[in-house]
């Protein structure tokens, strides 16, 4: 199995049909394969051969997928690292097992004084591709075993020690699948898409992706101009993007007063979705069927909701401080609840498990699409356990199953306050929030240009007493979606370190 081999049957069966649209570069399956065709030529001709391990600092465009797709045709190995972690990421790796780079200009300069890159003999700009045109190539695809790693992901490493995921071919296909099956695609969908995964999808499906212009190191700074221009021009009807990127959208809309009303799917997720942000983008996009997907690197998807079928039971519960519905379980085959505050479970028996298990806690899951581990075991201890030999996950969320097995979820383990958050944003259009627990203390921070007042605030979340609320001028969030929120910076801005 070759994931690459999905670009074949493509080219054979609509090679005239628009793969990529990247600014004003449109590229049908049949240019992808010439230049997938020419770069693993360029490739193999500087000494890439299969199992080869080759660092990959492409951001999102059509250049990532040449790249991605031209390795694996040789049988090497494309190794990633999430935008906004790189420097830091070169930085605490050694990269010892890396055996060439692949990068946009910026990152081979770098490549060649930072210490643990600059003794690789390979080293690639990845803007080579534009410079190669042999029309006459044909693409050969290395036949590969099923569990041959198809991705290596260098993690930001939450807990302090970056883990390395491994992604076998196989594994990557089943989580296309169950995409395809998750995500209804037409034929005739035009995306607009800032999430690699879901587009490398799109591409084996055989949809056209537009890849949105923005900025892919703070997605949440994008141009919001460039990318309502984009969805008008080229008559895309769906989009799919981390909430922090559709926000951004969002706000321009609003300004302008302006209805989108060609968009008729959005997908999201990556990050809290809550209900004030889905009243506006049912404002701004009247036609659009919302959903909303919850999942992790090592285990996605796990949930979906379609936010049409939430009921106003649900929204009422939301209000009363149940938390954020994630929605139906998808994916995974086994999705539990366990206690908190175990640092490490190994292996148990069945028995162990329904003991472990409690109404409101960390969230588990198990299936096919889920990791079983991390490269050389680092981080295998504290995320992983097994179930008389079946694997199981530590998403790290905390949540809890309701009547209808239904995920809810209540934030990470260290900040588990996704019912107050969610409560005040389906009572108020509230903007950016977040809480923490500090010194004993319940603290809730929002913008400086929030209009609600405290008073509100408390007589919205009875159910749970908010000690303190201070204000930010804008509040930090990840580098990746620009969603979750950087709480240790946040508490650096507030001298609370």
């Amino acid at each position: 199995m070759n994931l690459a081999g999905k670009l074949l049957e493509n080219y054979e069966n609509m090679p005239e049909k628009i793969c990529l649209i990247q600014k004003h570069r449109k590229t049908t399956y049949k240019q992808l394969y010439k230049k997938v065709a020419n770069f693993k030529k360029y490739l193999q001709d500087r000494g890439i051969k299969k199992g080869n391990k080759i660092l990959v600092l492409v951001p999102m465009s059509e250049k990532l997928y040449i790249t991605l797709l031209s390795i694996w045709s040789i049988g090497a190995i494309p190794c990633f690292m999430d935008a906004g972690f790189i420097k830091n990421g070169i930085k605490k790796n050694e990269f010892k097992q890396i055996d060439a780079l692949i990068g946009i200009t910026k990152y081979t300069l770098y490549a060649n004084i930072n210490k643990n890159l600059r003794n690789l003999k390979c080293k690639i700009n990845a803007n080579v591709i534009d410079k190669l045109n042999d029309l006459s190539l044909e693409l050969e695809v290395e036949k590969l075993e099923e569990d041959f790693t198809g991705i290596l992901t260098y993690t930001s490493g939450t807990t302090g020690i970056p883990k390395i995921v491994a992604r076998t071919h196989q594994f990557l296909a089943y989580q296309g699948k169950i995409l395809e099956e998750t995500i209804k695609y037409d034929k005739n969908d035009i995306e607009l898409s800032s999430i690699p995964i879901f587009t490398l999808s799109n591409i084996n499906v055989g949809i056209t992706t537009v890849i949105a212009d923005g900025n892919y190191s703070n997605l949440g700074n994008s141009n919001a101009k460039k990318l309502i221009e984009q969805i008008e021009k080229n008559k895309i009807n769906r989009l799919m993007a981390a909430p922090g990127l559709l926000n951004t959208i969002l706000k321009e809309c609003i300004k302008r007063k302006l209805k989108i009303e060609q968009i008729t799917k959005i997908y999201t997720g990556g990050g809290a979705v809550f209900l004030d942000f889905i009243e506006n983008l049912k404002n701004v996009f009247p036609n659009a069927k919302i959903v909303t997907l919850y999942g992790s690197t090592e285990a996605e998807p796990i949930a979906m909701l379609d936010i049409d079928n939430m009921t106003q039971e649900e929204v009422q519960k939301t209000k009363n401080g149940s938390g954020i519905l994630a929605g139906s379980i998808i994916g995974v085959e086994d999705c539990k609840i366990i206690k908190t505050g175990i640092k490490e479970i190994g292996a148990i028996t069945e028995k162990q498990f329904l003991e472990l298990q409690t109404q409101i806690g960390e969230i588990v899951v198990s299936g096919k699409n889920v990791l079983d581990g991390y490269v050389g075991g680092i981080g295998d201890k504290e995320n992983k356990f097994s179930v008389e030999k079946r694997k199981y996950h530590r998403t790290g969320d905390i949540g809890f199953l309701d009547e209808n097995n239904k995920l809810w979820l209540r934030g990470r383990i260290k900040e588990p306050f996704f019912n107050i958050e969610a409560a005040l944003h389906a009572k108020f259009d509230i903007g950016k929030t977040a809480i923490f627990k500090y010194k004993e203390k319940i603290i809730l921070v929002l913008e400086r240009d929030n209009k609600i007042f405290p008073k509100e605030i408390k007589e919205a979340i009875q159910f749970e007493k908010i000690d303190e609320i201070k204000y930010v001028k804008k509040i930090p969030v990840d580098k990746r979606h620009s969603t979750k929120v950087d709480y240790k910076e946040l508490q650096r801005i507030l001298g609370m370190e």
